[in-house]
This record gives structure tokens, sequence and C-alpha cells, in this order.
């Protein structure tokens, strides 16, 4: 009888201890990775991907108003595309503008619309 409350003692404390490991473990393990700059701040750079027919990375600079587009090729990501957003975002209103047809537009075909609808006379809404 005494050699069974010892096994029940010694699989008790075994229990306690393979608990309190498991939580030191699993507190310490849980710690989030950030950014640079601590928190949530990454210093205006986002990364996005894309579930599309060629999966693809996406980092867009807020700060820098650059957007990247990287593809996956084996261990290594391409480069595929780049593009400063300067000039849209400054564009107000598209509508009856060259950028609603066709393919897109270019930095340089932006920058080209933005200046000729800038200096523009103002129409009435």
């Amino acid at each position: 009888m005494k050699e069974t409350n010892n096994a029940w003692t010694i699989n008790a404390l075994l229990a306690v201890i393979l608990v309190l490991l498991c939580a030191v473990y699993f507190n310490a393990s849980s710690k989030s990775a950030h950014a640079a700059g601590g928190g949530w701040d990454t210093d205006g750079v986002m990364a996005l991907t894309t579930a599309a027919d060629n999966e693809r990375l996406i980092l867009v600079d807020t700060k820098k108003m650059n957007i990247m587009v990287y593809k996956p090729l084996g261990n290594k990501f391409n480069l595929v595309g780049a593009r400063n957003y300067e000039y849209d975002v400054q564009i107000e209103d598209s509508e009856g503008t060259q950028i609603e047809k066709g393919n897109g537009k270019t930095y340089m075909e932006i920058f080209r619309i933005y200046h000729e609808l800038k200096n523009a006379p103002a129409k009435k809404p």
C-alpha cells in the first residue's frame, strides 16, 4: 500500500512539473514577432499575398508610395513589377479621362494626366 501511495505521489509531482514546463514553454514561444519599430508599426510597409494563378507577394511602401510585386521561383523571389503611385492618389476624379479605358496606365502616363488635370480649368459639379 505504501508503494502505491509513493507511486501516486511521484506521478502527481511529475504531472505538476509537466504542466509547469508546458506553461513556461508555451508562454515563452507565444511572444509575437514584430516588424521594424515594434508593435504593429511597420514603418509604412505592408506585405500582401495573392491567390491568383501565380502566387505573388506584394509589398506596398506607403511612405515612398511604391508597389512592388514579387513572384516565387524556387527558393527565391523575383521582382516582376514595381510602380510608384504618387500621382495616382492625387488625381481626384478620373471620370471622363483617359484612365477609365484600356489596360491601365504607366507612371509617366499618370504623371502627364495629373498635370493636364491640374492645369485644366475647374469644372462645375
